[in-house]
């Protein structure tokens, strides 16, 4: 790996020993054409093991291709702290504000590979015109990993996004199953866990770019 660096970066410095720089004028620079990108990766992990522990370097440790430990489980030191609340309209009745609050918020997405690179299209005026290029592989997949909450509440209160009520008993004393045994307390919860595969071209440009010589784009 070292001989193939080095052995390029010898002979641009041995070019770039002999060479001599020249201006160009403005119709030198619109006929300069080149190439280049970037391939980039993208992660974002929320109250995982992923996000806590930065020694970690996947989401997941493979082997034959099956997962053998998964660094996407929820892990938070305090569910309070892991939560997302908004109070619609500054609602309020006679025990104070009322929160929407979502409860033990998590979620992991990670795409290893799309590009960034620059490209030509023929704009409006039949122009050439340059524009940015972003494109998605169909064998990087967007990796969703445990995203959503636990639980969706209704609370009462100044601070009643801090509520921290549990299932515990029903009907005068009834233990509650154990599915929901020691849970937050809430009417709904939602979690996503797959693949979405992408694959095309993102082209973004300036609509009213003319691509004339004294035009911004």
């Amino acid at each position: 790996m070292l001989k193939k660096i080095c052995f390029p970066l010898t002979l641009c410095v041995s070019t770039f020993s002999s060479a001599q720089l020249v201006s160009l004028n403005q119709d030198e620079l619109l006929n300069t054409v080149g190439q280049g990108g970037a391939d980039l990766s993208w992660t974002l992990s929320l109250n995982h093991k992923y996000a806590n522990d930065m020694s970690l370097k996947n989401i997941s440790e493979l082997s034959n291709g099956e997962v053998t430990t998964a660094n996407y489980q929820y892990e938070c030191s305090n569910d309070v702290l892991c939560r997302f609340a908004f109070s619609p309209n500054n609602h309020r009745d006679e025990n104070g504000q009322k929160w929407l609050v979502f409860k033990q918020i998590q979620g992991t997405i990670q795409i290893d590979k799309f590009s960034l690179e620059g490209t030509t299209i023929i704009n409006k005026d039949k122009n050439p015109q340059t524009a940015m290029l972003l494109k998605f592989y169909d064998q990087h997949p967007l990796k969703i990993r445990n995203l959503g909450f636990a639980s969706l509440a209704v609370e009462s209160g100044n601070e009643g996004y801090l509520n921290n009520t549990r299932y515990t008993t029903y009907n005068n004393g009834s233990q509650v199953p154990s599915f929901d045994q020691g849970q937050e307390q809430g009417f709904m919860g939602l979690n996503v866990h797959g693949n979405l595969h992408l694959s095309g071209d993102i082209k973004i440009f300036s609509y009213n770019c003319s691509g004339a010589a004294t035009s911004r784009c």
